[in-house]
């Protein structure tokens, strides 16, 4: 039997395929959930020189060529009409492609950026910047017509779809566990009206599609060792067309979070208000003069809308068996939702104050 070959030698492969010389040192970098990814030292023309390697997740990512044409388009254009912008910068094969197709698995060589990176942080200087960050790459994205990307990800961000898919699963109960969970999916069912408001907007044309990001976490945004600044944004795999709100809304959902995404103590799980007003200065110095009016006015109504959707899509999963998101014990997924849930209310309860603090920021 033909000896498989380990990371080392697959990675030595990839190395020669993109056009570079012998690989010096092999870091895996476990932060991310989706792909594989390695920080790679190389002997580049005499020099050492760090790169970024990922294994993309086929498995997620089914047509991952085209993650790669939405990646390259989107980079290309920011490179030209902004060319101060720092975009990462995706190495060629020796065919001329951004990604090398071995059909059991599928890798992107990028280059390194000396860079660091935050998984979460209270710090208002940190969100602000992030939200500055994603915030520009709306901007600068603005001329881009959305509808020459692929939709990586189909209905990611269906508000309507997802709730229908949670109705219908609690309804068959194919695993007998929808009295456990009856009393989220109740509330959720019954905040059907304020968690279509991205999709009443969009079938009434009042706000545009944009190119997206869609998966705003702070960690997604390489900041400046020295001075903090935000470099450049990163993970690109889910930029589709979407709504500014998908972006504004998962990134407060996901940073102004008082006790995290993974707390279990839901009765103190609330908005943090100045988490949330730091990113919005943020974002809205960069785009609150692309914006159109709904839009803005949308924003802080997107939040509670990112978190009810996130729920539903919990909720769901725990109904029909884990099968998108991993779970560590058997009601984790239920756990994720009600500590959402605890974050939607606070937010509908605080939702004049979220949309006042918008308007004061676009305001000055």
């Amino acid at each position: 039997m033909d000896k498989v070959p380990d990371i080392n030698q697959i990675i030595q492969y990839v190395a020669s395929e993109f056009k570079l010389g012998s690989v010096l040192s092999v870091e895996e970098l476990t932060a991310g959930k989706v792909n594989r990814t390695y920080k790679v030292q190389v002997d580049l023309n005499g020099q050492p020189q760090y790169f970024i390697f990922q294994n993309v997740n086929t498995y997620v990512f089914k047509r991952p060529r085209e993650v790669m044409e939405n990646i390259r388009r989107v980079t290309e254009h920011i490179e030209h009409y902004s060319p101060e912008v720092m975009c990462l910068h995706y190495r060629t094969t020796s065919l001329g492609q951004t990604y090398m197709d071995m059909i059991t698995s599928f890798w992107r060589v990028f280059g390194y950026i000396d860079s660091v990176t935050y998984n979460s942080s209270k710090d208002p200087v940190v969100v602000r910047n992030a939200g500055k960050a994603y915030g520009n790459f709306i901007r600068n994205l603005d001329g881009f017509d959305a509808s020459y990307l692929h939709y990586t990800i189909v209905d990611f961000h269906n508000t309507t779809k997802r709730l229908k898919t949670l109705e219908k699963d609690f309804t068959k109960d194919v695993l007998g566990l929808a009295d456990s969970c009856r009393e989220e999916v109740s509330y959720v069912l019954s905040m059907k009206d304020k968690a279509l408001l991205l999709d009443r907007l969009s079938a009434a044309e009042k706000i545009p599609v944009r190119v997206t990001h869609n998966d705003t976490k702070i960690n997604n945004v390489l900041f400046d060792p020295d001075t903090g600044e935000a470099l450049c944004v990163i993970d690109l795999d889910t930029v589709m067309p979407g709504y500014a709100g998908h972006d504004f809304g998962d990134a407060v959902r996901s940073a102004a979070n008082s006790m995290g995404s993974a707390s279990l103590e839901f009765d103190k799980v609330c908005v943090d208000l100045d988490i949330y007003r730091a990113f919005a200065e943020g974002y809205l110095s960069a785009t609150k003069d692309i914006l159109v009016p709904e839009e803005i006015d949308s924003l802080a109504g997107s939040c509670l809308v990112m978190a009810l959707e996130l729920a539903s899509r919990y909720l769901d999963d725990y109904l029909t068996g884990d099968r998108y998101f991993k779970a560590k014990y058997p009601t984790q997924n239920l756990d994720r939702a009600r500590n959402l849930i605890a974050l939607a209310k606070d937010m509908d309860r605080k939702m004049d104050r979220l949309d006042a603090i918008v308007k004061e920021i676009v305001r000055g």
